[in-house]
């Protein structure tokens, strides 16, 4: 079974590489074809230079954003997770909660950026509080979900056993909401590593988003688009290891559910 699922995830690189080659193919025809200036679009051939000529703060840039990025997600599931199992045992609160998050998730996150950058600093806190806010909702939202959708005969089998909330939440609700988390831990994770950049643009000294800002103020193009390809793809890559850890864990269903959100 987990050979099984290694091979999914190197058809998947392959399928993945293959996709970035024909990108890089049309984006170079498309310079030639219609003489686009390089301080505009710089060709790939540029980007790679430039990649190559900043590596020496890029990777470090890269490390820190993405340890915003985890650090938040972790947090958006910690916290998810508790506030879901609340919400599921408590319809009171559920009926308060909810709409609490949903008005929190309409919210621009970017004007909340400041107050962020005011509570917890300019270093990376402030960063992390950003990576978990965006990347929150999702996870509450399928955690919720999962834990309500339990299989009913089994919680009626569970009651005449007599067994207590806390054995029917670990025997019955967490292992059936799990597939379905797992989609709100995929749509959360690629979020989070947004959130730590839009912090890192607003007020940072490190990280990616920083680089970015930085290079775009000295109209150095291709350490933007090299940046900006260097976290995309180191996201693809986090993305592509919770894809490896659902197949590992969840080896025991077919398949799981779709995302709610």
């Amino acid at each position: 079974m987990l050979d099984g699922a290694l091979r999914t995830v190197v058809r998947g690189v392959l399928t993945t590489a293959v996709v970035a080659v024909g990108v890089v193919g049309a984006w170079w025809l498309i310079i030639r074809i219609f003489d686009i200036q390089e301080y505009v679009v710089p060709p790939p051939g540029a980007v790679w230079t430039a990649f190559v000529d900043s590596a020496s703060f890029l990777w470090p840039a890269l490390w820190v954003t993405l340890y915003e990025s985890v650090v938040g997600f972790a947090l958006s599931i910690v916290v998810g997770l508790a506030l879901a199992t609340i919400m599921v045992y408590s319809p009171l609160l559920r009926g308060v909660i909810m709409p609490s998050l949903v008005g929190l998730n309409a919210t621009p996150k970017v004007a909340l950026a400041p107050v962020l950058i005011l509570w917890l600093g300019l270093g990376i806190n402030s960063k992390i509080g950003m990576a978990f806010l965006l990347s929150f909702f999702p996870v509450v939202v399928n955690a919720v979900r999962g834990l309500d959708e339990a299989d009913p005969e089994l919680l009626d089998y569970f009651r005449l056993l007599r067994a207590g909330r806390l054995r029917t939440f670990l025997k019955v609700r967490l292992p059936n909401s799990l597939p379905t988390m797992f989609d709100g831990f995929k749509i959360a994770l690629p979020i989070a590593v947004v959130g730590a950049v839009i912090g890192e643009f607003v007020a940072s000294q490190e990280g990616i988003g920083y680089q970015i800002i930085v290079a775009y103020s000295t109209f150095s193009t291709g350490i933007v688009f090299a940046a900006v390809i260097l976290i995309a793809v180191a996201s693809t890559v986090l993305y592509g290891g919770l894809v490896l850890l659902e197949r590992v864990l969840l080896r025991w269903r077919p398949s799981s559910g779709k995302p709610a959100v």
